[in-house]
């Protein structure tokens, strides 16, 4: 169903706005506004016409929630909600109307907020790769100096402790019996005494010394983004705070040792 995603204002309360949605003319809308007694005439600053008018509403009141005031009414400038609901439409609007915001600046805007939430996602995204390299390298370390325990001498062991305990304490037990109880009891405890071993490993200085020492590359790992100077040959690896990357696309750090400068935004979007 087509409607309007609209904002109204009205100068009693020069700092807030109205996002709305409506399946009639939002000028109508504003009307039945102006006559609840309000002492200003509420204003159309913009609107738009869509397919699932309430749909896009709700999604732009999800994405406005830092300036939520009460309901429908934000404390943002229009420009910085008609940004807002442009990006929610995604080019899906049949037709929009500035009728008193500034079109230029809300596309200035739009286009500000487009960069920041890319910045987002690429650095989000090599947070990622080197969350799982971390893990990936200490899994290996791990399965070389504390490799699981075989099950099978474990087994073995205790199953002839069974089988001598059985001979032990009912001499006249067949056989066959005897070492079949062997088999299943043995399991059973072979089972619980590699466990207790590899607790007890997992609890020994080089073991904890290994998980510190994971658990603090890790927390770089989502803390820092790690790059390779961008001059070839140059050995050095740069460290970049990942919030100074998030809010900065245009920012450049020189490397210490071969004074190039570096762009950590522009590197990991060209990755």
């Amino acid at each position: 169903m087509k409607g309007w995603v609209y904002i109204i204002s009205n100068p009693a309360m020069p700092d807030l706005i109205k996002v709305g949605y409506s399946t009639k003319d939002p000028e109508l809308r504003a009307r039945e506004l102006n006559s609840t007694g309000a002492p200003h005439a509420y204003i159309v600053e913009y609107e738009m016409l869509i397919e699932d008018p309430f749909q896009i509403e709700q999604q732009t009141h999800k994405a406005l929630t830092c300036f939520r005031e009460n309901r429908e009414w934000f404390r943002c400038s229009c420009e910085e909600a008609i940004a807002t609901i442009q990006r929610v439409a995604g080019g899906r609007a049949i037709n929009e109307a500035f009728k008193r915001a500034d079109r230029e600046r809300a596309e200035k805007i739009r286009k500000d907020q487009e960069k920041a939430e890319l910045r987002v996602k690429i650095v989000n995204e090599q947070i990622n790769k080197q969350e799982l390299a971390v893990e990936a390298k200490y899994k290996d370390i791990f399965a070389v100096q504390f490799s699981a325990n075989p099950f099978w001498p474990y087994w073995i062991a205790s199953s002839i402790g069974v089988l001598v305990l059985i001979a032990l304490v009912s001499p006249k037990t067949s056989e066959s019996v005897g070492v079949i109880s062997a088999g299943i009891f043995g399991a059973v405890i072979a089972f619980f005494a590699r466990e207790f071993h590899d607790s007890k490993r997992k609890e020994s200085p080089q073991y904890k010394a290994l998980q510190q020492e994971k658990e603090a590359k890790l927390k770089e790992a989502r803390t820092e983004i790690i790059l390779a100077c961008a001059k070839r040959g140059c050995p050095n690896r740069l460290r970049f705070d990942v919030d100074m990357v998030r809010s900065s696309g245009n920012g450049t750090w020189t490397c210490p040792k071969c004074e190039t400068e570096n762009n950590p935004f522009e590197r990991l979007l060209n990755q």
